[in-house]
């Protein structure tokens, strides 16, 4: 055939659509796993964070005889350096009360494990105890808007750790800044009462007198106790039961809709919500079907795991569904019968 009697090949219009649509259901399929393993990455980072502060807990006890750290307040706050506070965007605080909030939190007490001047925002300190999942779906902006709209202290937290007080004590007894439950451990605020900056003399003789920090060595079921977890609660639901109010190991109200309201990794939920209402429906059907995430978790002998939610049955009450909670509860603390499932 002559060579200018050839007809070249060209795709149809259907050839196009065709592959247009074939490209576009590869990409409906791939999407989904691509976001999956993203935040299964993040996830693996999160356990790996608190493998590291679990460890610097670990290597401070060892340096100060078998102490942990402490006395601390529950929750292991971000940007808590000494810069990030007298500099802050919105509520700047003075030198002193800077001060005296840092000693209140574990990654100021572990800073020589991290070699962190802890002085700025986004410190060393700040992104070991930074949960890539959670500040995804909780940025720090959250935290900002609630301070601004309620006038109530809350700095960006991702993890929290177990310092339970008991229920006989009050803010008046000692001061704020532990978490009395029916969680109470035995023996009590492992990492010591921290009173609330201002707190006077006496309460502050009180707490170091009657909850010091603890030696590791006598936490009981070191393998099985948790030392630091994800920060996550379920909202209060009857009051005349405090085991069914808080349900993450994160048991204060404050934080309103900051937190998730279910364990935070490998849950298959979006963590965005229109309304309260939804948010609220979303976590009952998690509560209804129990098929929750799983929370992150380091214990006290070191190793870290995404453990599963685990349900308590008491005198006919379903307790503490959602984070496992501690296996050395004080039975003064707790009902009488009661089984894990």
């Amino acid at each position: 055939m002559p060579r200018n009697c050839r007809r070249t090949h060209a795709f149809t219009l259907i050839e196009l659509l065709v592959v247009v649509a074939i490209i576009a259901l590869l990409i409906s399929i791939l999407l989904p796993a691509l976001s999956q393993a993203r935040e299964q990455t993040r996830s693996v980072k999160c356990l790996a964070n608190l493998r590291t502060l679990g460890q610097g807990v670990v290597t401070y006890a060892a340096e100060e005889k078998d102490t942990l750290p402490g006395p601390l307040h529950p929750a292991v706050y971000r940007n808590q350096g000494i810069k990030a506070l007298t500099d802050h965007p919105h509520y700047p605080i003075s030198i002193a009360q800077a001060t005296a909030y840092q000693e209140r939190y574990l990654t100021f007490k572990l800073r020589r494990s991290f070699s962190d001047s802890h002085e700025w925002e986004n410190s060393v300190s700040d992104q070991v105890s930074t949960c890539p999942a959670s500040a995804g779906q909780n940025p720090d902006s959250n935290f900002t808007s609630f301070w601004q709209k309620t006038n109530r202290q809350v700095y960006p937290t991702h993890y929290v750790i177990n310092n339970v007080w008991p229920n006989g004590e009050t803010a008046a007894d000692v001061g704020s800044g532990a978490v009395g439950n029916v969680r109470a451990t035995n023996p009590p605020c492992y990492f010591g009462l921290s009173p609330a900056p201002g707190s006077s003399a006496a309460t502050y003789d009180r707490a170091a007198r009657l909850y010091p920090p603890q030696k590791i060595s006598r936490i009981n079921r070191a393998s099985e106790e948790w030392m630091i977890a994800d920060a996550w609660h379920r909202a209060r639901t009857q009051a005349g039961y405090p085991g069914l109010q808080q349900e993450g190991p994160y048991q204060v109200g404050w934080t309103g809709e900051s937190l998730p309201n279910y364990a935070p990794h490998f849950s298959r939920r979006s963590y965005t919500f229109n309304s309260t209402n939804e948010r609220n429906s979303e976590s009952d059907q998690i509560r209804r079907s129990k098929k929750d995430g799983r929370t992150n978790t380091v214990f006290f002998d070191g190793h870290a795991e995404s453990v599963r939610s685990k349900t308590f049955t008491a005198n006919g009450f379903e307790l503490l569904y959602g984070f496992p909670g501690t296996v050395n509860y004080n039975p003064a603390e707790m009902p009488p019968v009661g089984a894990w499932k």
